[in-house]
């Protein structure tokens, strides 16, 4: 049996299933699945003894220790259960005791990397492990350059990614074996890890590709948690809302019948048909706050808006949750997003609702509003004195397929949410514009934005 295993999930809840008498989990977070497998185990507190840690802040989840599914879920099994799961801020070691055994491991930041996979080398977690390791993990190859040690080429690529330790009764001689530590016994060929020295060659090579693509020298966990967390890009776009200004095309030869012929192809013919249902109001579902409003019998109350009080309503809740910031684009504070979200779903809503009302009064109002028009283009025709009449049958049809064409189209929204980039923090501009445009009151909110847009600082020093 291994001392040193991968840990993930599937792990994690082969020890948990396989307790009987004792259950302690330690961790920054966990995933959806172990807290489910975790929180199963509640109900037989009476019969088993169960402990659970974890550090509660939000980072947690962000860096990728867990998820806040898990939190959620685990603390719902809780209190189902009578349980209560205790907090440990800033908690960054992972243990698990699952009678006997003790699983110790480093938890994935999964933001950054990908978990091991416990079935790589396949150890098998409900096995209580030796004092020595059972498995021989030796490297094909000739001669080391270094006494004890065994070569390994750089193309071979080791099938145990550790990151954790599984102990048995005496952890001390066991971890000692397990590295064929100096003062033992054990093979160095024989031990788990650490079985080929790092070359002259390796550490050149590393620093050389440092030295060429450097690493940045800033606190990017902070620039994803001022910029990322708290604020995001909006790019939001309506279109079709506006009936009101849609143009009913008409053949230019027709409208313009006195016009010079090498004149008419260069006129754009248009009828502002729809000016007058600018103000028309129509019932719609009615929302206070992006709620929709019921009845006592539940069903949805309604109100009277027309394409201008809409467009009152759009401007208003956009200025609410938007702020522009000349020259990079438009934010959101992403804590607002679901309520703008909300606005922005109820707003969709009356504006389809709306436009079938409207569409409705044309389609009723569609013979008066192609009357008029044919009016017009007689009319216009005559005092050109013109040879060619139009034919007003004619006329009829191409308008009233033009008068269909121009109202199918629905009202449609586009939302895109961008994240704020590493460059834009650095931008002196940016931090000004955003610290101009927030309320007062969103930055004392969000924090102390002088300090906070700054994010990307320096890391401090090391010591030598």
């Amino acid at each position: 049996m291994s001392t040193f295993c991968a840990v993930d999930d599937a792990a994690l809840i082969k020890l948990i299933q396989s307790a009987r008498k004792r259950i302690v989990f330690i961790a920054p977070g966990l995933h959806k699945p172990v807290a489910t497998a975790l929180g199963e185990r509640f109900h037989e507190i009476d019969g088993l003894d169960v402990t659970v840690v974890l550090d509660p802040d939000e980072d947690v989840c962000r860096i990728g220790f867990g998820d806040a599914k898990g939190l959620e879920l685990v603390n719902e099994y809780a209190k189902k259960n009578g349980f209560w799961v205790r907090s440990q801020p800033g908690l960054r070691v992972g243990v698990l005791l699952a009678d006997d055994q003790t699983l110790v491991w480093s938890p994935t930041p999964r933001s950054v990397e990908a978990p091991p996979d416990s079935m790589a080398d396949q150890p098998d977690l409900t096995d209580a492990p030796n004092d020595s390791p059972s498995i021989s993990l030796a490297s094909p190859g000739t001669t080391s350059s270094l006494p004890g040690f065994a070569p390994q080429a750089s193309s071979v690529v080791p099938s145990l990614a550790p990151n954790g330790l599984l102990l048995g009764a005496n952890p001390g001689e066991q971890l000692a074996k397990a590295v064929a530590a100096e003062g033992t016994d054990a093979d160095p060929k024989h031990a788990e890890i650490g079985k080929s020295a790092i070359t002259p060659e390796q550490v050149k090579t590393t620093l050389d590709e440092l030295k060429k693509n450097p690493p940045i020298d800033v606190d990017l966990a902070r620039v994803t948690r001022v910029f990322s967390t708290k604020l995001q890009f909006v790019e939001l776009e309506i279109k079709g809302a506006k009936i009101s200004q849609t143009q009913l095309t008409v053949p230019s030869v027709l409208l313009n019948a006195d016009a010079n012929e090498d004149l008419q192809g260069l006129i754009q013919s248009k009828l502002n048909a729809f000016t007058s249902y600018k103000k028309v109001e129509v019932s719609v579902p009615a929302y206070h706050n992006g709620t929709p409003l019921l009845d006592a019998n539940g069903n949805p109350l309604m109100d009277r808006v027309s394409e201008a009080s809409l467009q009152r309503t759009r401007t208003a809740f956009e200025s609410r949750f938007i702020h522009d910031i000349t020259g990079f684009g438009r934010l959101i504070a992403k804590d607002e997003k679901e309520e703008f979200e909300a606005h922005l779903e109820a707003l969709k809503v009356q504006l389809l609702a709306h436009a079938k009302g409207i569409k409705e009064m044309i389609d009723a109002q569609s013979t008066e509003i192609i009357d008029k028009a044919i009016d017009l283009i007689m009319e216009r025709s005559q005092r050109s004195g013109s040879s060619h009449m139009p034919n007003p049958q004619q006329l009829q049809k191409i308008l009233h397929e033009r008068l269909v064409r121009s109202k199918e189209d629905e009202p449609k929204i586009s939302l895109v949410f961008k994240d704020v980039t590493f460059e834009q923090t650095k931008s002196d501009a940016f931090r000004r514009l955003v610290d101009k445009a927030l309320p007062a009151d969103k930055r004392i909110q969000l924090g102390r934005w002088s300090e906070h847009f700054d994010a990307a600082r320096e890391l401090a020093p090391e010591k030598p």
